[in-house]
């Protein structure tokens, strides 16, 4: 029995060893022209090799006849992030946000990971209809209070200097 409880220690242990060590923040920006960006700090000895945007949850919506209808899938996406990319870095989110937008609530997470899989960003949450208060300039990033997630928009000094603050 506590060969059997050495054991599975020692397997949990190896599992969560295996985790990315998160070593930076992932935002969300908009350009001069209103086009969504990903907004990436880290503190890592090199940036990350992709921004990865994904459907938050899969809901459903009421239809009019009463019965619930799937909201329609949005494959996961990457985006690469340039090699030479210094932090903070901004990487376009092209074809997003999917067309045409119906429900301002569907919700996106987004995060930035190595390759290797040696580091992760802390992912941001949104709404598509959040987009529409983003201003270029600003950051909208998700941050932990009380074990709560939290949107925080913040200048993008501020933004890199959270970033750095996560190492």
């Amino acid at each position: 029995m506590v060969a059997l409880l050495a054991v599975a220690a020692l397997m949990v242990g190896g599992l969560t060893g295996c985790s990315p060590e998160r070593k930076g923040i992932t935002g969300l920006t908009v350009d001069d022209a209103g086009r969504p960006l990903a907004a990436v700090a880290w503190c890592a000895s090199r940036p990350p090799d992709v921004v990865v945007l994904f459907l938050a949850r899969q809901a459903a919506s009421a239809s009019p006849s009463g019965s619930a209808t799937p909201r329609p899938i949005w494959p996961r996406r990457e985006y690469p992030v340039p090699r030479t990319a210094t932090s903070p870095a901004t990487v376009p989110l092209d074809g997003f946000p999917p067309e045409p937008v119906v429900d301002p609530d569907v919700a996106f997470t987004m995060y930035a990971v190595a390759d290797d899989s040696s580091f992760t960003t802390h992912a941001v949450s949104f709404r598509l209809g959040e987009l529409i208060d983003l201003a270029p300039g600003r950051v909208l990033f998700t941050e932990i209070l009380d074990n709560e997630d939290v949107q925080q928009s913040v200048s993008v000094e501020e933004f890199a200097r959270r970033g750095e603050s996560e190492c």
